[in-house]
């Protein structure tokens, strides 16, 4: 199996599982067909990278709205 296939396997797993969401997972294998299956790793792992920053932004505005709007008191341990 291609290093892209693996990766989507594992995506696929991943989802069933409830670590990933659906539309992350539709978007990375998006990405990954667009890059091409036999493509060698740096281009597979570039989407990849993207989705991690799009999602840590994501958790950074939520975060940042949950204080605003609840109050700091309402952080969970980790945040």
């Amino acid at each position: 199996m291609t290093t892209a296939g693996t990766l989507t396997a594992a995506l696929g797993a991943e989802r069933r599982k409830g670590n990933l969401s659906a539309e992350t997972e539709q978007h990375l294998r998006h990405e990954l067909r667009r890059a091409g299956w036999q493509s060698d790793d740096s281009a597979l792992v570039e989407p990849i990278s993207l989705e991690i920053e799009r999602l840590e932004r994501e958790a950074a505005t939520l975060r940042k709205l949950r204080a605003e709007i609840f109050g700091a008191a309402e952080s969970r341990p980790g945040d």
